[in-house]
């Protein structure tokens, strides 16, 4: 279903890590980052099909990805998703409702 409002509970039945990127000394003086687990969430995890990644990419860099999640106030553009073996970096969050029940993540896969 489009843009996420239809999206039942059932549909989110994919299990993603939320990830954070944070400095930490490299022990040498110098800095370096370093990702880390934030929380796992259950999610429906779409590929855009050709249509939709014309139209994302016409906005977005390279989004090839869109996650349905139920909306969390503790996740920003800064973070990614890893879902089994992809790496989803985050390009836009959108909360789809007015009741904060629902968020949409337009994100694109790392290569």
């Amino acid at each position: 279903m489009g843009r996420g409002l239809g999206t039942s509970v059932g549909e989110m039945n994919r299990r993603v890590m939320l990830q954070y990127r944070t400095e930490v000394d490299d022990g040498y003086g110098g800095k370096t980052f370093e990702w880390f687990d934030h929380a796992a969430a259950w999610a429906k995890v779409e590929p855009l099909s050709g249509g939709e990644y014309f139209k994302a990419h016409q906005t977005q860099a390279e989004v090839t990805h869109r996650v349905t999640m139920r909306y969390r106030a503790d996740v920003d553009e800064k973070m990614r998703i890893i879902y089994g073996e992809k790496i989803l970096e985050i390009e836009s969050i959108l909360d789809v409702d007015s009741a904060h029940q629902r968020m949409e993540i337009m994100a694109r896969e790392a290569k």
